[in-house]
């Protein structure tokens, strides 16, 4: 069942299992992700860990809480853990009735491109990779606890130094607190798909609200962004064009590898004010 009336969404969501919840506000907030990163990062590894995922993924999608992509992530051979999953219709109901904002009128539904799947999936990927980093292995922290807020709930708007009003847009925040210091980042997903120019452009926006001097009035501080993208040759790429930037503006950014984005955003997450 898919459509749901207020007093039913209601029933619904006092039956839903706080994992379910916490699986529900995790792709609200985070746009897509794919079964496999639920998995790791709600259920462990093993093969039951894998088949309760299945079974609560397969719930949330059924009721209308989650909606599941036709395109799968690696083809059929991928299984269940190829599923992508966005926020359902019911999905966004439930949650807006939790936080007491009533039911409005839900986003129509479409399939996104493959290059903004994939796009989004590194995104998440970013998040999984962190707590797993965190709390699991060799490298878990116990103590440490994180925020990652995505796109609309990262930007920042503010007047450049022409008077011009402008809007500063990465593709995530990270706020990491461990050992009683809090880190702060924002990430730009590179996925090799952009002209230097446009890399030129969001530099400039970074450097551009940088001398605002407005986050460092309000935090004390103005996050690193961390540059991620896919090979050690684009990364090159863009550290070149940082590099076009002056000594003073470089030191604003990092760049490295999504496949090692957690050692670099546990490093010094912070410039000076």
């Amino acid at each position: 069942m898919s459509r749901w009336s207020q007093a039913g969404l209601v029933r619904l969501s006092g039956d839903l299992s706080a994992r379910r919840l916490e699986v529900l506000e995790a792709v609200a907030s985070l746009r897509l992700v794919s079964a496999g990163q639920i998995r790791r990062r709600f259920y462990g590894s093993g093969s039951a860990a894998a088949r309760l995922a299945r079974l609560d993924l397969a719930a949330l999608h059924e009721a209308g809480l989650l909606h599941r992509l036709e395109r799968r992530i690696g083809g059929l051979h991928a299984g269940s853990s190829g599923f992508v999953y966005a926020l359902g219709a019911a999905g966004q109901r439930l949650l807006e009735l939790r936080a007491g904002e009533g039911l409005t009128r839900a986003a129509t539904r479409y399939e996104p491109s493959l290059g903004f799947v994939e796009h989004a999936l590194a995104v998440s990927e970013v998040w999984v990779g962190l707590y797993e980093h965190l709390h699991t292995g060799l490298t878990s922290e116990p103590g440490a606890r994180f925020d990652f807020l995505v796109e609309r709930q990262a930007w920042r708007r503010f007047v450049d130094g022409s008077g011009v009003a402008a809007t500063l847009k990465p593709d995530a925040e990270l706020h990491l607190r461990r050992g009683g210091f809090e880190d702060r980042w924002w990430l730009e997903i590179d996925r090799a798909t952009e002209r230097r120019s446009a890399l030129r452009r969001q530099l400039a926006a970074y450097v551009a609200y940088y001398r605002t001097g407005l986050e460092q009035q309000a935090q004390g501080l103005f996050p690193l962004t961390a540059w991620l993208t896919v090979t050690e040759p684009r990364a090159q790429v863009l550290r070149e064009v940082i590099g076009e930037l002056r000594p003073g503006e470089q030191r604003l950014f990092r760049v490295g590898l999504l496949g090692a984005a957690s050692p670099l955003l546990l490093s010094h997450g912070r410039s000076e004010p």
